[in-house]
C-alpha cells in the first residue's frame, strides 16, 4: 500500500454519513436462561452485534479477544483501550520504518502484517475480529474478500474517507462492551481540545491548508472542513484555506491533487505540511509562491513528519493530544 496516498488520498467519490445510532443494531442471542449467580462475563459470551456498512452488515458475536487492526486509525483506537491487537498493518509505517511517537512500543508484542503477503499473515494469527479502514475494500477489493473470510470484518464505518476518530472508539466500546471507558477516552480527548480552544480564543476565524507533496509534480491537499482534520481544526475555530474551500465547493473532492505551480492556493494563516522525502521537502520550499505564504511570512509553518501528518489527517484518541502539543507553538502565533 502506498503511504503518502493513504494519507491524503486522490480523488474519489464522495460517500455521505449516516449518524453512527444507525450503523450498530444489537440482538441478544436466545439462549438458555443465565442466573444473576452466572459469572460477569458469561451472560455476554453470546451477545450478537451487528454492524452495518457500506460493504454491507457485520455479525460480531461474542467480546473478541484476537483483533487485527489494519490501518492507523483502529491501531490507535485498541491502544487506546488499552489492547494491543494480534496484529496490525500501519501504511505509513510500512514507508517511514518507524512507529507514530504517540504509539511508542506499544506493539511490541504485536505481529507487523507485511502488506505483500496480508491474506496468509492474517489467517495465521486466527484473529476473532478484523478491524480494516476504508481504503482496503476500495484499493484491494481482491485482499479485502479473502480477508473477511477469516473473520468478521468491518470495512470502514461512516463511508466517509476518514472515519470520525469519535465514531471508531464508540464502536470500540461497543464490541468490546467497555462502553464506559469509550465515554472516559471521549471526554478526555475533547477535554484536551476544549482547552487549546479556550487558551487561544484568537484562532477563532484564522485559516488553514494541510498539505502532502507526495511527489515532484503534486501536492496533496484536504479542503474538507468536515472530513478528517478538518473536524479537529473546526473544533478550534479554524477555517479551510479561502481558495481550497471554493475548490472544495465546486469540485465535492474532500481531498484533491493540485499542481506544484499553484502553491498559491495554500495561502493562509497557518500551514501543516510534509512531504515524502527530505529531497522533495527541499523542492517545496524553493517552489514559485511557497515564500510569499501568509503562514511562511509570519513563521507560521507546521513542519511535520509523515506519522504526524497522518495523526493529523486521520486524527485519533492518541494522535490529537500528541499532535495539539507538536502544534501549539504555531497555533498560539496564529491565535496572536
Amino acid at each position: 500500500m502506498n503511504s503518502a496516498r493513504s494519507s491524503l488520498p486522490r480523488r474519489r467519490r464522495r460517500s455521505s454519513r449516516a449518524p453512527l445510532g444507525a450503523l450498530l443494531a444489537t440482538a441478544l442471542v436466545a439462549t438458555a436462561a443465565l442466573t444473576a449467580c452466572s459469572p460477569p462475563d458469561d451472560d455476554r459470551t453470546g451477545e450478537m452485534i451487528q454492524v452495518n456498512t457500506a460493504q454491507g452488515s457485520v455479525q460480531v458475536t461474542g467480546i473478541p479477544k484476537r483483533i487485527v487492526t489494519l490501518g492507523s486509525q483502529w491501531i490507535d483506537t485498541a491502544l487506546a483501550f488499552g489492547v494491543t491487537p494480534v496484529g496490525y498493518l500501519d501504511q505509513s509505517e510500512v514507508v517511514s520504518g518507524t512507529t507514530a511517537p504517540w504509539v511508542g512500543d506499544r506493539l511490541a508484542d504485536s505481529k507487523k502484517i507485511d502488506p505483500e503477503n496480508i491474506v496468509a499473515e492474517i489467517a495465521a494469527l486466527d484473529p476473532d475480529l478484523i478491524l480494516a479502514e476504508k481504503f482496503m475494500a476500495a484499493a484491494q477489493p481482491d485482499n479485502f474478500a479473502k480477508v473477511k473470510d477469516i473473520a468478521p470484518t468491518i470495512p470502514g464505518i461512516t463511508g466517509k474517507q476518514i472515519d470520525p476518530w469519535q465514531d471508531q472508539v464508540t464502536l470500540f466500546g461497543t464490541l468490546t462492551r467497555e462502553t464506559d471507558k469509550a465515554e472516559k477516552i471521549t471526554a478526555g480527548v475533547d477535554g484536551r481540545i476544549e482547552k487549546v480552544k479556550s487558551d487561544l480564543p484568537g484562532l477563532r476565524g484564522k485559516t488553514y491548508s494541510l498539505a502532502f507533496m507526495f511527489s515532484s509534480e503534486e501536492i496533496q491537499v484536504m479542503a474538507d472542513p468536515t472530513d478528517g482534520a478538518g473536524v479537529l481544526f473546526a473544533s478550534l475555530g479554524l477555517e479551510v484555506a479561502p481558495k481550497l474551500a471554493a475548490e472544495f465547493a465546486e469540485n465535492k473532492q474532500p481531498r484533491f491533487p493540485i499542481s506544484t505551480e499553484n502553491v498559491p492556493m495554500l495561502d493562509a494563516d497557518m500551514l501543516a505540511v510534509t512531504a515524502s522525502n527530505q529531497a522533495l521537502k527541499r523542492q517545496l520550499v524553493r517552489l514559485p509562491g511557497y515564500s510569499s505564504l501568509r503562514a511562511v511570512r509570519s513563521h507560521a509553518v507546521a513542519e511535520l513528519s509523515l506519522a504526524e501528518i497522518t495523526g493529523l489527517n486521520q486524527p485519533t484518541a492518541l494522535s490529537i493530544p500528541h499532535m495539539l502539543d507538536v502544534l501549539r507553538p504555531v497555533l498560539t502565533k496564529v491565535a496572536q
